[in-house]
């Protein structure tokens, strides 16, 4: 590789179909049978489907394994999806779940240099060289978002500034003192950091060296990406990826912008019809299926992301050849993204259900200046005599225990919310768009 070619690893990147396919089958087989023997959660799970390894011989047959999703993967709670002895395992991270139970993510060597790679590689795409300067703005924690990018920069030998959320005056006073040329964060955050540098008196867009802006973790519409290349000076690239998967590396858009590239060589991507679970033809819309081919040490087959998009083989003018995700449009369990977060209506309700000083509540989710905000509406019932700031207190707390988000409690007289017959929660979403970690065409 040298700093003239477009790819960071062309073998690969531009093989065709077939020989991706070939790969995609022994990985798939190996897979299964290391997951049957290994791991007890996918034992238990074929062997009451009534399927063996010796059953996936083509990559059409991946149809014989049921699927799996974050409310059946509950049950593989701690280690059930685990393939390796523990003392084998370099880093565990979590992806949620519907309740209050995490799912945890193990990763070996092997995964975490794979992992790397497959990042290296979107960096790469993007037009991100060695010696540029990677200011990774997404969360370090057990959520994977700012990990994956920050062994992606280090694998192609450029420079990562590991950031993290927040201090937004002491992120742009990295991007001016450091030169930093490429930055990583969920788009509402950088249109937030691109108007406080405006109140600053500064222009990013004529004062920096950013040329790249990899955005991801929440929904990225054509005119929001254009609006941040004005407002920071940049190209805007939508990135996806899932927790369950470590992350950011599934899925990219390159200088073509025409879909995002998801390598075939450690996924195996399905669309779905989310009724029936049957293939839809190509490139029409159904819900994504993914399947971590490559994993060591955890097992995720046939897992359903829930989000709703179209897939397509077709080569694209960049010259690479692995499948190409378009626009996510929306998701089929009602999960929301805020700020990043994944938000289930339904553990919202189970937390309120808990205290018995309250009734019907409304969840308003709606933007300030670039960033999500969301705000619990609740009433209390008749005769409570608790003061109201007290119960917003407790509310707040338990939310945020919950769910790692802190949203604005508003604690409402009795009757005062208008409900659906039948009712207990009503959801306002006045943001433009829906969906996680995706990105527009």
């Amino acid at each position: 590789m040298t700093p003239e070619t477009p790819y960071w690893n062309q073998k690969i990147e531009t093989m065709p179909r077939e020989g991706l396919e070939e790969i995609q089958t022994r990985m798939l087989r190996d897979l299964v049978d290391r997951a049957y023997r290994e791991s007890s959660f996918y034992r238990d799970l074929y062997r009451k489907a009534g399927v063996t390894p010796g059953d996936i011989r083509t990559l059409d047959d991946v149809r014989h394994l049921p699927f799996v999703d974050k409310s059946s993967a509950r049950e593989a709670y701690p280690m059930g999806m685990l393939m390796v002895p523990i003392d084998r395992v370099r880093e565990v991270h979590s992806a949620t779940t519907p309740s209050r139970q995490m799912l945890p993510v193990y990763a070996t060597g092997k995964d975490l240099e794979e992992w790397g790679e497959r990042c290296a590689r979107i960096l790469w795409m993007t037009g991100l060289r060695r010696g540029d300067i990677i200011q990774n703005a997404f969360r370090f924690g057990l959520s994977t978002g700012g990990f994956g990018f920050h062994y992606g920069a280090m694998a192609a030998g450029m420079i990562s500034v590991p950031a993290s959320i927040g201090s937004t005056d002491r992120q742009i006073d990295l991007i001016l003192d450091l030169g930093t040329t490429g930055i990583t964060m969920m788009p509402s955050y950088a249109f937030y950091l691109g108007m406080r540098a405006h109140e600053r008196g500064i222009d990013l867009a004529r004062q920096s060296n950013l040329k790249v802006g990899l955005f991801g973790a929440e929904p990225t519409s054509v005119r929001m990406k254009e609006r941040l290349g004005e407002l920071l000076g940049l190209t805007a690239f939508g990135e996806y990826g899932m927790n369950e998967f470590l992350g950011p590396g599934m899925a990219c858009q390159c200088l073509v912008e025409r879909g995002m590239h998801a390598w075939a060589d450690h996924f195996l991507l399905e669309c779905i019809d989310p009724e029936t679970g049957q293939p839809v033809p190509e490139g029409e819309q159904g819900e994504l299926v993914w399947t971590w081919l490559s994993a060591e040490a955890t097992a995720v087959i046939r897992y359903r992301s829930h989000d709703i998009s179209r897939i397509t083989w077709e080569r694209c003018l960049c010259g690479r050849t692995h499948p190409r995700v378009r626009r996510i449009v929306g998701r089929t369990d009602g999960a929301l993204s805020v700020g990043g977060y994944i938000i289930y209506p339904s553990k919202i309700q189970d937390v309120v259900h808990m205290f018995p000083e309250f009734g019907p509540f409304h969840v308003l989710i709606d933007s300030s200046r670039g960033l999500d905000c969301m705000t619990v509406r609740v009433e209390v019932k008749d005769g409570v005599r608790v003061p109201s700031r007290d119960l917003a207190s407790r509310l707040r707390t338990a939310i945020r225990s919950y769910m790692t988000v802190t949203p604005l409690i508003e604690v409402m007289a009795p009757g005062t919310l208008a409900m659906g017959e039948g009712s207990a929660c009503r959801i306002l979403d006045y943001r433009r768009g829906s969906g996680r970690y995706g990105s527009s065409d």
